[in-house]
């Protein structure tokens, strides 16, 4: 009879573990199609002005977003750290930021002489020893990027990007104006991999991320 329980709750913990792998699949990004091409990591972004475009207008938590794109924008590189945010004004439409390296750094893996971490919207670097690169090095050969993910798998696709991941990000670059109760807020893109400091983060609208050769959009 012991023997009969035992194996009666093995076999439902069994179809349990089951039942949680499977929802946690459906909780998963679900790609669009396939892409093995390989992404050249040896150029900066490419970005090219957008002289007149429709604003993208997203209600979320109660704010109305108007997004004004200002720049189509690829991003081509190796992801050193992504960081999800849950309690800001601005979460619901920007839930990550995923700090990526190309060019000089990505060569022959030299970001992984660098310690990299992210936190309150900014990204950072630091080494021990003498310095591996020159700072100016580092700034034109990484960027911290908002990410304001066009529908729900998108964020899902975004928010499961892990260190050493190589991607490609496309979309473009937006100012974004924001009312709720009074209230007014504006984030605007840097347009420049060559600033420091605030607002020198990209705030890119995604449309389309490719890694591991899937696609989603």
């Amino acid at each position: 009879m012991i023997v009969t329980m035992l194996h009666g709750r093995r076999r439902a913990l069994g179809v349990l573990g089951s039942l949680l792998l499977l929802a946690a699949g459906a909780c998963g990004p679900r790609p669009s199609g396939e892409d093995a091409a390989p992404i050249d990591l040896s150029l900066p972004p490419e970005q090219k002005a957008i002289p007149s475009a429709e604003p993208i207008h997203i209600n979320e938590g109660g704010w109305e977003f108007v997004l004004t794109p200002l720049a189509s924008y690829v991003l081509r590189g190796v992801v050193v750290s992504r960081e999800n945010y849950r309690f800001e004004w601005n979460t619901g439409l920007s839930p990550c930021d995923v700090a990526m390296v190309w060019g000089e750094l990505e060569a022959g893996e030299g970001w992984r002489r660098l310690d990299w971490s992210q936190g309150g919207r900014w990204y950072f670097w630091r080494w021990s020893g003498a310095p591996p690169f020159p700072d100016d090095v580092v700034v034109r050969n990484s960027s911290n990027t908002h990410i304001v993910p066009a529908d729900s798998n998108l964020a899902r696709a975004a928010r499961s990007l892990s260190e050493g991941d190589v991607a490609e990000l496309t979309g473009e670059l937006v100012a974004i104006e924001g009312r709720k109760d009074g209230q007014t807020v504006r984030w605007r893109s840097s347009l420049s991999r060559q600033d420091t400091g605030d607002g020198s983060c990209e705030i890119l609208y995604l449309r389309r991320l490719r890694v591991g050769g899937k696609v989603y959009e």
